[in-house]
């Protein structure tokens, strides 16, 4: 059996806070939930481009995590199965206003391929049970959507939620006159170690300042896609031309994991020089 999901939000900028332990941020004034880098159809892309086969799970990974999430931010009760969860909304329950994905909801360039046709429609279904609205800011993998066509969703290249911009980060943008920039793109993660060689790795959110804005860098939401080791690379191995800008050294970092909750670092400058020595 899963574990009760956590209550604890974890404020990250003026209204905007992490969820639990999970790579999602939830903002109060707009009832809304934002994940990043979904990029379903990995799974088909990998085999195709590489010769790895793995099994297609991403997609119950996914609805599992989004669920919980869910539960966390409404208050809501989990229990076993994502399936027989939707119940308290199905018959009436509140659902959450808005769920808005920053960029690379599918994975594949070129064309919307096979597994995208069929999980793509299937992840929205599932949503739209749990949200009111669905809001897609494009990423750089977004670019043939058809499977999208005959569902509601509103997609924009960014978006604006109070004094919250939202943008993927694949590109650069103007944070003027917004108090939180919120980007994604980069799937940073965070690999700690000891002297005797054990390693961990774990998704993190990166917080910084963007001219006068909080900016805020999300982990990516794919349990699968790989991510950028924030504390072994170099600013000029970034993928981010925001991030890259800012300087990751002047960057806080806030580890997440579903047991331990939310791990919180000072500026990476201080002290990644023995993140591999702790």
């Amino acid at each position: 059996m899963p574990s009760q999901p956590r209550r604890v939000l974890t404020e990250i900028g003026e209204g905007v806070a992490i969820v639990g332990g999970y790579p999602a941020l939830y903002l109060r004034d707009s009832d809304a939930v934002c994940i990043a880098d979904l990029h379903l159809g990995y799974e088909e892309a990998l085999a195709e481009n590489s010769g790895i086969t793995v099994p297609s799970r991403q997609l119950e990974d996914v609805k599992r995590l989004l669920l919980a999430i869910v539960a966390s931010a409404s208050g809501c009760c989990a229990g076993s199965e994502p399936e027989s969860e939707l119940e308290p909304y199905e018959t009436g329950g509140k659902k959450i206003s808005k769920l808005i994905i920053n960029g690379d909801l599918k994975h594949v360039f070129s064309k919307a391929s096979f597994q995208e046709w069929r999980e793509v429609p299937k992840f929205v279904e599932f949503a739209s049970r749990l949200f009111e609205k669905i809001i897609l800011v494009r990423g750089n993998h977004d670019t043939k959507l058809s499977p999208l066509r005959r569902y509601a969703v509103e997609i924009v290249s960014a978006h604006v939620e109070g004094d919250t911009l939202f943008s993927h980060g694949h590109s650069e943008l103007d944070a003027e006159g917004f108090k939180n920039v919120v980007i994604a793109h980069e799937h940073p993660v965070l690999v700690l170690g000891d002297r005797i060689g054990a390693r961990v790795k774990l998704p993190c959110f990166l917080r910084g300042v963007l001219g006068d804005a909080n900016l805020i860098v999300m982990p990516a939401f794919s349990p699968l896609a790989g991510g950028t080791p924030v504390n072994l690379v170099s600013n000029e191995e970034l993928l981010s031309p925001v991030i890259r800008e800012v300087g990751l050294e002047e960057m806080e970092v806030f580890a997440v994991d579903e047991e331990a909750g939310v791990l919180s670092f000072p500026r990476l400058g201080e002290w990644r020089a023995v993140s591999l020595r702790l």
